[in-house]
C-alpha cells in the first residue's frame, strides 16, 4: 500500500507511525475536553495516554510472544525488541495498556470507573487509527477471497484479500460515535466501558473468520476466545457496577457517587 508516507532528505515518515501519532494527539485533545467533567485537566490526559501507550505496547507484544511465536522468540530472544515487522496483538495492548492505566489511577487517587469510561470512548478512536495504520502499511489482512471487498496488496502476490484491517476501523469508529452518543445516557461509572468491551469483542469474534490466525483446539482463533472470555467478565462486572456506581453525575447536579 504506502507504507512511506514522507521522505524528507534522510528522514522517512512511516505511515503506520504517522496515523499512530495522529490518533494520539487527537485524543489528548478530545479527551482534554471531556475530562474536565470529572475533574482531570489536559496534563492528566497526557500521563493517562502516554502511560497506556507504553503499557499497551509492552502488553501487546507479550501477548503475541505468548499466544502466536513463543519458541521462536525463545531462540531467537533479541528479537522480541524488533516490532518494525509487527508482531503487536491488540487485545494484548488492552490488557498491559489497562494494567498501566489502573496502576497510575490508584497513584493518583482518581475514580476508575470514570476513567474507564472515558476509555471506552476513545480507545475504539485510537483502534480506527491504529488499523488505517495497518492498511497503508500493507498488513494484518485477510484470507483470499475473489469477492468485491477484495483489495489486492503489492507487497503480495498480486491475489485479493479481505481488508480485514478496514473492517476492524470501521468497528472502532462505529464504537467511537456509540461511546460518545451513550456518554450523557449512562446510567452508572463504567458502563461504556463495558458495553465497549462486550461489542468490540463480538465484532472481532466475527472479524476473526475472514482472517487467518491459528486456532485453539481446532476451534477459536486466540483472539475470539479472548473475546469469550472478556465478554463474560463483562457481563459479570455489569450487575455489580450498577449497584455500585449508580447515579453518576447529570448536568444539573454538583456532586458525583464515588467511583
Amino acid at each position: 500500500m504506502y507504507r512511506v508516507l514522507l521522505e524528507i532528505g534522510n528522514i522517512t515518515i512511516y505511515s503506520y507511525g504517522a496515523m499512530i501519532a495522529l490518533g494520539v494527539l487527537l485524543i489528548i485533545y478530545l479527551a482534554g475536553k471531556v475530562a474536565k467533567d470529572i475533574g482531570l485537566t489536559s496534563d492528566n490526559i497526557i500521563d493517562l495516554v502516554v502511560v497506556a501507550v507504553v503499557g499497551g505496547v509492552v502488553g501487546s507484544r507479550i501477548y503475541y510472544i505468548l499466544a502466536y511465536n513463543f519458541e521462536y522468540y525463545l531462540q531467537n530472544p533479541w528479537q522480541i525488541f524488533n516490532i518494525r515487522e509487527g508482531g503487536l496483538v491488540f487485545f494484548g495492548g488492552l490488557i498491559g495498556g489497562a494494567l498501566a492505566v489502573i496502576g497510575l489511577i490508584y497513584y493518583r487517587k482518581w475514580r476508575i470507573w470514570e476513567i474507564a469510561d472515558l476509555a471506552g470512548l476513545f480507545v475504539p478512536l485510537g483502534y480506527f487509527f491504529g488499523r488505517i495504520g495497518c492498511f497503508l502499511n500493507g498488513c494484518c489482512y485477510g484470507i483470499p477471497t475473489e469477492s468485491f471487498l477484495g483489495i489486492p496488496f503489492p507487497y503480495l502476490d498480486g491475489q485479493k484479500y479481505h481488508p480485514t484491517m478496514l473492517y476492524s476501523a470501521i468497528l472502532g469508529l462505529g464504537l467511537f460515535f456509540f461511546a460518545l452518543w451513550y456518554r450523557k445516557r449512562r446510567r452508572f461509572a463504567g458502563e461504556s466501558f463495558l458495553y465497549y468491551l462486550i461489542f468490540y469483542s463480538v465484532g472481532r469474534f466475527f472479524i476473526e473468520f475472514f482472517r487467518e490466525n491459528p486456532k485453539v483446539f481446532n476451534l477459536l482463533t486466540v483472539a475470539q476466545a479472548t473475546g469469550i472470555v472478556t465478554i463474560i467478565i463483562s457481563l459479570s462486572l455489569y450487575p455489580y457496577l450498577k449497584r455500585k456506581n449508580a447515579y453518576i453525575q447529570k448536568d444539573d447536579e454538583k456532586d458525583v457517587k464515588s467511583a
